[in-house]
């Protein structure tokens, strides 16, 4: 056994260094937003809205190709998820409910690097910079319409139960595009891949009163 790990060691080794044209891996990433509290009135007889929350954490995952003149193509599917307190008050009655925010994103990146350090046979390191285009698909935060459809119209009306919203949130989602710009670090150490990298999104209405959201990502995998 110990012979034969010899024998392959050095193919290993070199296959890892001169054939590094692609590489997957698992994605793990901070989002980075702040949405104020909002209130709005229901014809007068109540209100709705929510408090005030921050960005999530998410996972997915990851497959680049480096085998393409100039540039490198970079595909990413992530979510991001987090929970945030949404009000409503009927008449004299206000209830709280703790319900999900999120989105399940696909980015599309060209990446170019910019500096590279190298360790013979062994490890290397470089820094990129990219661009690219993403499509959203985004949670709903319940607006006036949407109380309308879980029957929420008068000041006789019940409140819904937390399940029921929380039902209604998951199967009521939103989608909408954007662009992305990213910088980071990869480090390769023969076939084991790291990255981190930060990525500013620019995006309308996945984050409510923004233009686009943060997101500082770490990946693992493996590189061919």
């Amino acid at each position: 056994m110990k012979k034969l790990i010899q024998s392959f060691l050095p193919i290993f080794i070199l296959s890892s260094q001169v054939f590094a044209i692609a590489g997957f891996g698992l994605n793990l990433n901070q989002s980075q937003f702040s949405v104020d509290a909002n209130t709005s009135s229901l014809d007068n007889f109540g209100s709705y809205g929510y408090d005030e929350f921050s960005g999530g954490v998410g996972a997915g995952g990851y497959l680049y190709i480096d085998a393409v003149p100039f540039v490198d193509l970079d595909l990413e599917f992530s979510a991001i998820r987090t929970n945030y307190d949404y009000l409503l008050t009927i008449g004299n009655d206000t209830k709280s409910y703790s319900v999900p925010y999120g989105s399940l994103a696909g980015y599309v990146t060209l990446q170019k690097k910019v500096f590279k350090l190298s360790i013979p046979l062994l490890a290397k390191a470089k820094l990129t910079v990219g661009a690219g285009i993403n499509s959203q698909t985004y949670k709903s935060i319940p607006d006036k319409s949407d109380l309308e459809g879980l029957n929420v119209t008068g000041s006789s009306s019940e409140m819904p139960t937390l399940d029921k919203l929380v039902d209604f949130i998951n199967e009521n989602t939103k989608s909408n595009s954007g662009i992305h710009f990213q910088a980071g670090v990869q480090f390769k150490l023969l076939m084991l891949d790291s990255f981190l990298y930060y990525r500013q999104v620019i995006v309308d209405d996945v984050i409510p009163g923004a233009k686009g959201f943060g997101s500082l990502n770490l990946r693992l995998g493996m590189g061919f």
